[in-house]
């Protein structure tokens, strides 16, 4: 005896789509929310080959500093954060080169302060991060 199957077929289309502006410049805004005197993780990069070896070098500097904290850039080994179908997704579960920027509002400061980071990599991609402060 046959069963009748109510079984629908379906039909996947996956498209490259290409991220971020054609040339190598581009704008990054982000917001983040602090507390008075505690410092926090602003923003993060990793230039990293599917393998999770480095793919270049990186610059970061500081170019707009913090009215009412400070700000300080490491270069160290950081989890990165890609997601799937990004072969790179297998690098997450180690660390990889990378670099950081922290701020810290200054202990009796409450309102909005704002950071302008520039990251420029040996791929020829400059990004400017504008990080808006929220501190409470």
């Amino acid at each position: 005896m046959l069963l009748a199957s109510n079984a629908v077929a379906q039909t996947y289309v996956v498209r490259r789509v290409v991220s971020g502006p054609t040339r190598g410049f581009a704008d990054l805004h982000i917001s983040k929310a602090a507390m008075p005197g505690e410092k926090i993780r602003l923003w993060f990069a990793t230039l990293t080959n599917p393998d999770c070896s480095s793919a270049g070098t990186m610059t970061t500097q500081v170019l707009g500093q913090p009215h009412h904290g400070v700000v300080d850039i490491s270069t160290e080994k950081v989890y990165p954060n890609f997601v799937a179908p990004n072969p790179r997704v297998v690098c997450d579960k180690q660390k990889v080169d990378g670099v950081q920027a922290f701020y810290t509002p200054a202990a009796d400061f409450h309102g909005h302060d704002k950071v302008v980071l520039r990251n420029a990599t040996s791929e020829g991609r400059v990004r400017r991060v504008i990080v808006d402060v929220d501190v409470r």
